[in-house]
């Protein structure tokens, strides 16, 4: 800053100094302009020291030295927000800076355009209002890495502390992810692992430590779920829901079996017997005669039961469960591959819903213990169990519905949005895209113009974020070593909310737990 006075030569006012700093003498300013003019070196003894470092040096460009270790950065950090009238801030408009990528939560990839690193977890999302629910809808078509992308999430999250589950597996490819964070890992199928569907799993270890009232709450739980799931192995496995008569029937043969063995937990064989029994307790409430009327008219029930525990799906879920799981595991994984090389759709589709039951009552087994945390899910090919028969989107639905009231944040992952409205009935599809809208955050990977035109029934794509997915979708040449174009590429898209095109890199660290295509090696 400079002060002139009438006939006065111009003076330099340096600036304000601490006391246990030296002043920087007054002249130093103008030795060094004049040095960088015509080449003359100041004397060393009237400049600063840090200017004597870094006179030798040429000055660097705006965003550093192109080198590492020399400060260079892709992209202007972010600057400090001001609030300002429109007549004050209009001569800034039109504005030339983004609002920014949320760099919150787990590092996913960089931002395609601006180059900033881009971070997701919608848990913090719901913490600082951007979202309204923890559901996340994750579709593209099949190689473009939404497992990977899936289990980059799960990985970072568990580093927060958060569980890990995966209810469904189904083609194993969590297993070393899981068992690499300490979890546990359990593969159901024939002559492997086998699970009750009337057992209330974690829950049971815990109910004795719940105070009485919630001890009852809880009992009441386990039923519903006991009876959810059951109903809809016996849909699945006849491929049409239970009448008023036949789920009547069979939520009073449970009560009839938690009288009788108050301590055992029952499997489908003492149902089939108790049924098959139909003592006063079963005809009084169904309004029959005698035990012969109840019998013909619980018969369509029976056959369902002894089609699971003698048909197809034999020895899958008879008897007890064969393994358990302790709430505070930090990552769980139940594996259906096994169960998926050798069995029916209809199995695949009823272990699917029991994992997710069972999964269910390990997030309330940890709330009883007082071991309280959130979780994420990962639910691969999400629309099988939907599409197994008619009414299971409303059970699958309730069996698997613990969201934000429990901390749970699920990721729910499909190749197409077409996959739900293959539903049988109108009214299964409508629940479906309900389910599916309801999920506060997309991420899409590469998808054609139909797909994004299924899509924009639930939220809307700008014509610049439809053309760039439409783009990773394009083919590639018949070159070899060239990879889907769209791989690792994903649209965050946040409901009502611009759309953030971001690429995900792998760190070689984490590369083999995402390769899966080592059949083909």
């Amino acid at each position: 800053m400079r002060r002139r006075g009438r006939g006065d030569a111009a003076q330099v006012i340096p600036p304000a100094s601490p006391v246990d700093e030296a002043v920087i003498p007054a002249n130093s300013a103008a030795l060094l302009a004049a040095e960088q003019v015509d080449g003359r070196r100041a004397p060393e003894s009237v400049l600063p020291a840090e200017w004597v470092a870094a006179r030798d040096k040429p000055i660097p460009p705006a965003l550093g030295w192109r080198m590492p270790g020399a400060g260079r950065a892709p992209f202007a950090p972010k600057l400090t927000r001001w609030v300002g009238s429109t007549a004050q801030v209009s001569g800034l408009y039109p504005f030339v800076l983004s609002a920014g990528a949320p760099d919150f939560g787990v590092p996913v990839g960089i931002h395609q355009i601006t180059r900033e690193p881009v971070s997701l977890d919608v848990g913090e999302y719901l913490r600082r209002g951007l979202v309204t629910n923890v559901g996340v809808y994750l579709t593209g078509e099949p190689g473009t890495g939404k497992s990977t992308i899936g289990r980059r999430l799960m990985w970072g999250l568990s580093l927060f502390g958060v569980g890990v589950m995966v209810p469904a597996d189904l083609k194993g490819e969590h297993r070393q992810l899981v068992e690499g964070l300490g979890g546990t890992c359990v593969t159901l199928g024939r002559g492997l692992h086998r699970i009750n569907l009337l057992d209330p799993g974690p829950l049971a270890g815990v109910l004795d430590q719940a105070p009485p009232a919630e001890r009852a709450r809880l009992r009441q739980e386990i039923q519903a779920r006991a009876l959810a799931l059951t109903e809809g192995a016996l849909t699945i496995s006849s491929g049409r829901p239970l009448d008023d008569s036949e789920r009547l029937g069979l939520a009073l043969a449970y009560e009839l079996f938690g009288r009788r063995r108050p301590s055992d937990t029952p499997t489908l064989s003492d149902l089939l017997v108790i049924l098959q029994e139909a003592p006063e307790e079963i005809r009084a409430p169904l309004h029959t005669a005698d035990a012969a009327e109840a019998q013909r008219l619980l018969r369509p029930l029976l056959v369902r039961l002894q089609l699971i525990l003698r048909g197809p799906l034999a020895g899958l879920f008879e008897g007890q469960s064969t393994f358990s799981i302790d709430p505070r595991t930090p990552a769980t994984s139940l594996d259906l591959s096994r169960l998926v090389a050798g069995a029916d759709d209809a199995a695949v589709a009823i272990a699917m819903l029991a994992a997710w039951g069972w999964a269910s009552a390990l997030v309330d087994a940890g709330q009883v213990s007082g071991f309280r945390r959130t979780w994420v899910q990962f639910f691969d090919e999400f629309w099988r169990v939907l599409r197994a028969g008619s009414g299971m989107v409303e059970i699958g639905d309730q069996v698997g519905r613990i969201g934000r009231q429990k901390g749970v944040q699920a990721l729910m992952a499909s190749h197409a949005f077409a996959d739900f409205q293959a539903l049988a009935t109108e009214e299964d599809r409508a629940k479906a895209v309900g389910i599916i809208a309801r999920c506060s955050t997309a991420i899409v990977a590469a998808q054609p113009q139909s797909e994004l035109d299924a899509l924009s029934s639930i939220m809307q794509f700008s014509r610049a974020e439809s053309a760039l997915i439409r783009s990773w979708a394009a083919p590639p040449t018949w070159s070899g070593e060239t990879q889907h174009p769209g791989r690792g590429r994903f649209m965050l898209k946040p409901r009502e909310r611009i759309g953030i095109p971001v690429r995900m890199l792998l760190a070689a660290s984490e590369r083999p737990y995402h390769d899966t295509d080592q059949a083909w090696r």
